[in-house]
């Protein structure tokens, strides 16, 4: 047998493969395996896309027979390590997804050479002990190399987030507060203000924090904040925040503003106005939550008090779920036709009104006759009268309108609808 065989056959089944394909089982298998990666959308999307970088290197690299020593790591699985570590996350399940992926791929070729009709027995067993081999010595290399980029942006990170101010936010954040007063001081901010608690990120760059604290000094400018805004770094692309200011509605609304006027701004979720200590905290506990809403939405900006919203951050969590029981309490009303979304929309509006057609015509700048005809022909669309589950129907509204049809945004979540499968191609 020729001593070449064994690679190029490999070779062929994985230039023949999907390579998309590929990486999304792989990726939906370590997260299957690793749940607190999907957990976090900065984290699950650069795993992704490690996943099919580390693909796209090891086809190139077998087909062109490269060693392995020589193998340049690719720059995506180089950003994964650095994100895991910014999250202080263990740099275990670093390691533990390169050998996920590693079981998935050998699973996946394996059942390609089983189905081969060309190759001998013999050629095919060859085949895998060569891959087998070849793929420890790869993620040896690789893996050494992710971990030494873990370990240098993790004590980075560490020494940036050690910073006094930082410790003492978290400290305000999460434990006992003796004065208020030396709190303010020692953290250089109004603590018994109203405040507009804020998470600002870019969803991709190499080092966004001082871009974000940039847009920050001109955001508190526009609103009128009675002193400068606190910033907290969650990592190289997010950013906790603080306004203090004197209306909190009327600053709101000016930051609102602001966000949608600048087509640069970083996505933003706006928690609402509060005051004092416990406001500090309240108006970030809530920034948080909603930002898995625009995670699993996909939305540049999303303000906390807006209707909806509060309600959105509680389900976001299972957004499929959600969907689901929502497109069931609507039934036919969730068509994906402009008619089916102008209903919904004016049967929403009706419900949160109290039921009052001439507040619906009012806020929707219509006839009173034209709501009652959409409620109407909404109702029919649902298939049943809006009795007893009158709060079913509004909730389930709420959820259509905000996670729209196709949520998560995110199509990586997804789990593939059918078993990937590589094919051997015939030799030329």
């Amino acid at each position: 047998m020729d001593p070449d065989a064994p690679r190029r056959l490999i070779a062929r089944v994985l230039s023949a493969a999907p390579r998309r394909a590929v990486s999304d089982a792989m990726t939906e298998r370590i997260a299957a395996d690793l749940p607190d990666l999907r957990a976090d959308e900065a984290i699950f999307g650069s795993l992704a896309a490690s996943v099919e970088a580390n693909v796209e290197n090891v086809t190139h690299a077998v087909v062109l027979d490269v060693p392995v020593a020589r193998i340049e790591v690719p720059l995506a699985a180089l950003e994964y390590p650095r994100r895991v570590a910014q999250r202080g996350m263990a740099a275990t399940s670093l390691v533990r997804a390169y050998y996920l992926g590693q079981q998935t791929m050998i699973g996946l070729i394996g059942e390609a050479l089983d189905a081969d009709t060309e190759a001998g027995q013999e050629l095919r067993e060859a085949a895998m002990r060569w891959l087998v081999g070849w793929s420890f010595d790869y993620n040896d290399v690789v893996t050494r190399r992710v971990l030494d980029e873990y370990e240098a942006e993790r004590a980075a990170w560490v020494d940036a987030r050690s910073g006094a101010r930082t410790v003492r936010v978290f400290e305000v954040l999460e434990g006992e507060v003796p004065s208020v007063a030396a709190a303010s001081a020692s953290i250089r901010y109004p603590l018994r203000a109203t405040h507009i608690g804020m998470v600002l990120w870019y969803a991709e760059g190499v080092d966004e924090v001082e871009r974000i604290e940039r847009f920050l000094r001109e955001l508190a400018a526009a609103t009128g904040a009675t002193a400068p805004p606190l910033s907290v770094a969650i990592d190289r692309l997010t950013v906790w925040a603080w306004l203090p200011v004197d209306d909190g509605d009327a600053a709101l609304a000016a930051a609102r503003a602001f966000v949608v006027a600048d087509q640069e701004a970083p996505r933003a979720v706006i928690g609402p106005p509060a005051d004092g200590l416990e406001g500090f905290r309240a108006t970030n506990r809530s920034a948080r939550e909603v930002r898995r809403v625009a995670d699993a939405t996909e939305a540049r900006l999303l303000v906390a008090t807006d209707p909806g919203v509060g309600l959105a951050a509680l389900v976001a969590q299972d957004v499929g779920a959600a969907r689901a029981w929502a497109d069931g309490v609507l039934g036919e009303l969730t068509g994906e036709s402009a008619a089916d979304a102008r209903l919904r929309s004016t049967l929403e509006v009706f419900l949160r009104t109290g039921g009052s057609f001439k507040a619906t015509a009012e806020k929707q700048l219509m006839h009173a006759n034209s709501v009652k005809y959409r409620v109407r022909r909404a109702v029919l669309r649902r298939g049943r009268a809006i009795g007893d589950d009158r709060l079913d129907v509004e909730v389930a509204l709420a959820v259509r309108r905000i996670f729209g049809p196709h949520a998560p945004g995110n199509p990586a979540r997804k789990a593939p609808t059918q078993v990937t499968k590589l094919t051997v191609q015939p030799a030329p």
